[in-house]
């Protein structure tokens, strides 16, 4: 499994592409455009067409509600943060613990929004009528997030340790999709954080609790985009095959499968 899904990098985006990225980040709330919307990237006006129909969600406030209900809605497994002298220990001081934490937040963040906005993008492509009420309005993900995230990595530009971890990571809840998630990626700068993070997230993959979770997780999404359909603006032209073949898959592998990990991820660090 490598990252050979075609997107189009944030550092190679230039023109209507890097317009689009730079409004995205802003309206998100975070230094990271996520891959679904670089993938999304690649193909023709795919971009153009899916950010018309979800942009609404975000600047309403509507999928920052549904992301509250997901949240609500998802019963975590029940973890102690881990001490205070982890991270330490493993040779990560403050800057690169604050480092960590601004990457998984931007995650948590960009996660929960997104799964919720294209959860309820998917339904409209799928033919869903607008159905449900509306969450009520609350704080679902966690507030912007500030500062800039060093580049991500491409799996094949990774020592073979490192690269072997972040692999196994990605199979851990997964449930077939072949998406290498970005987090995973990202957080290569430090493999040591991401050898603990592989015992912590193996023992709940291996007992069942993440698959669990993370299936909760996807219900309560289905459930809360329902509620947000009808704030959709949807273009009048058709969308690009790309786009309800791109989105499904996300919607129903790596987003939905990483929003509860990124979470769980901060509550191990007390946050």
């Amino acid at each position: 499994m490598t990252d050979t899904m075609p997107t189009l990098p944030e550092s190679e985006a230039t023109g209507r592409a890097a317009t689009l990225y730079a409004d995205i980040r802003d309206v998100l709330g975070v230094p990271v455009v996520n891959l679904i919307w670089r993938r999304l990237a690649f193909f023709p006006g795919a971009l153009e067409w899916a950010w018309s129909a979800v942009r609404p969600l975000y600047a309403s406030g509507a999928a920052d509600a549904a992301a509250a209900a997901i949240r609500a809605r998802t019963p975590l497994p029940d973890l102690p943060p881990w001490p205070c002298g982890m991270l330490p220990a493993m040779g990560l001081g403050g800057a690169e613990t604050e480092a960590i934490l601004r990457m998984l937040a931007s995650y948590d963040r960009g996660n929960r929004l997104n799964l919720a906005a294209l959860g309820a993008l998917l339904q409209a492509l799928e033919g869903a009528p607008a159905s449900g009420s509306p969450p009520e309005a609350g704080g679902g993900a966690r507030a912007a997030v500030e500062g800039e995230l060093p580049p991500i990595p491409a799996v094949d530009a990774l020592s073979p340790e490192v690269r072997e971890l972040v692999l196994a990571l990605n199979g851990l809840g997964n449930s077939g999709d072949t998406v290498v998630a970005s987090l995973y990626r990202h957080l290569a700068y430090w493999p040591g954080y991401l050898a603990l993070a592989w015992v912590q997230l193996a023992a709940l993959d291996r007992d069942g609790r993440l698959a669990a979770t993370i299936a909760a997780g996807a219900a309560a999404a289905r459930e809360a985009s329902a509620g947000i359909v009808g704030g959709l603006d949807l273009p009048a032209e058709p969308p690009p095959p790309a786009v309800g073949e791109a989105v499904g898959q996300f919607v129903r592998g790596p987003i939905a499968r990483m929003t509860p990990v990124s979470l769980l991820l901060l509550r191990l660090l007390g946050k």
